[in-house]
């Protein structure tokens, strides 16, 4: 069965996010792996819900956009089937320091959402 694992929040001020967060839904930062490109992690009831990651641009997103939404876990085999047939174009990746997969899937309208799957 699918489960929404994280959500992912490009942000300029972390610091402002995660007072934010942690005022309206209770999120606490805690450990992040040690990816290249800098970021946050808060949890929520002892998960990594929300991601952020630091990013530079001059404009708000517009409302309602996010980076992506992740789903686990899949058979990765199974995964990858159901997406070549759909034809929309995914690439892997993994989380550094776990056996966790990952596929991004880019969809419709530049949405994207990840299947994690263990390696």
């Amino acid at each position: 069965m699918p489960r929404l694992d994280h959500v992912n929040i490009h942000t300029r001020d972390a610091d402002a996010m995660i007072a934010f967060l942690g005022k309206v839904l209770g999120a606490e930062e805690g450990y992040r792996p040690p990816f290249a490109d800098p970021g946050r992690w808060l949890y929520l009831d002892g998960h990594p819900f929300i991601h952020l990651s630091m990013v530079t641009r001059d404009d708000d997103f517009p409302p309602g956009m996010f980076n992506h939404v992740a789903f686990g876990f899949y058979d990765h085999d199974a995964a990858v089937e159901r997406i070549t047939a759909t034809g929309y174009r995914f690439e892997h990746d993994a989380i550094p320091d776990t056996d966790i997969g990952q596929i991004f899937v880019y969809g419709p309208e530049g949405v994207k959402i990840e299947l994690q799957y263990r390696r």
